[in-house]
């Protein structure tokens, strides 16, 4: 698919609106880290107006940035800046960065992570989409204290193919806090004896059940 490219001045005109929101966050924030984040950033001699141009230099750039990255995540959350401990997390979303899973995993177990730094937490697992670390992503989706937080693990183990996964995901079908995604993540394996599983939910009341398990019959066909 080509990419959607937009207008010189829609691009503009965004970049005026982050440009702004991002001065006005730092007058509220003075003390921001993430302010010092980009000032370093910029002392070593990276260009950028926005910090959505900053995320940009991910994961080309990791060699130089990760370290800086981490700690500076690691400081945001010693110092309870969850918000900020959220953008750092952003930089870390891509395929391929493994090694910041087991922190990331001991972050999503400890009891001082926000709900919503889990959910983040858990999108971002997705997205490095590691197979090294099978063992922490079953802990967590069969943990139910998780709630809705283990969504996204739920999905990555159908999205990597891990058959070792594939009884948990059955037994998280009478979950309703993951179910739908344990549908789309049996879904991923296109196996035809799947077919009674997707059936039962196709005309399941929820309409979200019954959309994934007809993603899934689709893939079937």
């Amino acid at each position: 698919m080509a990419r959607k490219e937009y207008p010189l001045s829609f691009i503009e005109s965004q970049t005026r609106i982050e440009k702004q929101a991002k001065e006005d966050y730092y007058k509220k924030n003075p003390d921001s880290l993430i302010l010092s984040f980009e000032r370093e950033l910029a002392d070593m001699g990276f260009t950028f107006e926005t910090s959505n141009q900053a995320l940009a230099l991910m994961p080309r750039c990791k060699e130089w940035l990760l370290p800086i990255i981490v700690s500076y995540y690691n400081r945001a959350k010693q110092e309870k800046r969850y918000n900020e401990q959220n953008h750092f997390l952003k930089f870390l979303c891509h395929k391929g960065m493994d090694e910041v899973i087991p922190m990331l995993v001991t972050d999503f177990w400890s009891s001082d992570t926000p709900d919503l730094t889990k959910w983040f937490i858990s999108d971002c697992i997705y997205l490095i989409q590691s197979k090294s670390f099978i063992n922490d992503y079953m802990e967590i989706v069969l943990h139910k204290e998780f709630g809705i937080n283990r969504q996204m693990i739920v999905l990555l183990l159908g999205k990597i193919k891990e058959e070792s996964a594939i009884p948990a995901l059955i037994q998280l079908l009478d979950d309703d806090l993951v179910r739908i995604q344990a549908i789309a993540a049996l879904g991923y394996y296109k196996r035809e004896e799947f077919r009674i599983i997707f059936e039962r939910f196709s005309s399941s009341k929820s309409i979200g059940e019954r959309n994934a398990a007809k993603a899934a019959l689709k893939k079937l066909s």
